[in-house]
């Protein structure tokens, strides 16, 4: 079953509460922070709100954003300290925590910016260090099931000496969709997962023999 996150209209700046997958040895989630960070991200491009102004884009139509939802099997995803697989062998986990998405339509096309955000926990056999979490942000047509924009970000993360966790954030890349209609919640759906698929090795290009 779909799991969904965020439903509400134009800017996404209201958040529901980090929500973290039990696991066995992890802190508790800190309080607050990344609800605030995130959104002024994804709706001024900064940590810090501007002063609170009507901001309207030209020839910009109003639409109904899309919903923000985790894609079946991705909500968490685990690294263990060998071939087992349970709670005790758990190095760390990521997890999500918070989403948003902001919609700006034109009469020909909507730019989708989507905000993600989360957490690294060290479990009982894990400890401090440098992380890139691979997420994998995608918009998928509704009427034929065709993902029309997809890309993973593997975004940094490091866990300190002194803690147990650390947080992860990132604002996509427009991603741009056609205009069909204002309802666009009715044509498109947005997925984000976390993307286990590791990264292709880079082969060397074949030497060219000389004549």
């Amino acid at each position: 079953m779909r799991q969904s996150v965020v439903g509400n209209r134009g800017l996404a700046l209201l958040f529901s509460g980090v929500v973290l997958l039990p696991l066995a040895g992890c802190g508790s989630t800190p309080d607050g922070g990344v609800s605030s960070t995130l959104g002024n991200l994804i709706a001024f491009n900064s940590t810090n709100a501007p002063p609170v102004r009507e901001i309207k884009e030209s020839g910009s139509v109003e639409v109904e954003c899309p919903e923000v939802l985790v894609t079946d099997g991705q909500s968490a995803y685990r690294t263990y300290a060998g071939a087992d697989t349970s709670s005790a062998s758990v190095k760390h986990q990521y997890s999500f925590g918070e989403m948003s998405r902001e919609c700006i339509a034109t009469k020909d096309r909507i730019d989708i910016r989507v905000g993600v955000a989360g957490y690294v926990l060290s479990g009982p056999m894990g400890g401090p260090g440098s992380f890139q979490v691979p997420v994998r942000v995608s918009v998928r047509r509704d009427s034929d099931g065709q993902i029309l924009q997809s890309k993973t970000y593997r975004i940094a993360a490091s866990i300190k000496a002194d803690q147990a966790q650390a947080p992860f954030s990132v604002v996509t890349e427009p991603m741009t969709v056609p205009f069909t209609r204002t309802e666009a919640n009715m044509d498109y759906s947005i997925f984000v997962g976390f993307d286990a698929t590791p990264e292709k090795s880079q082969k060397p290009a074949p030497k060219q023999r000389k004549n």
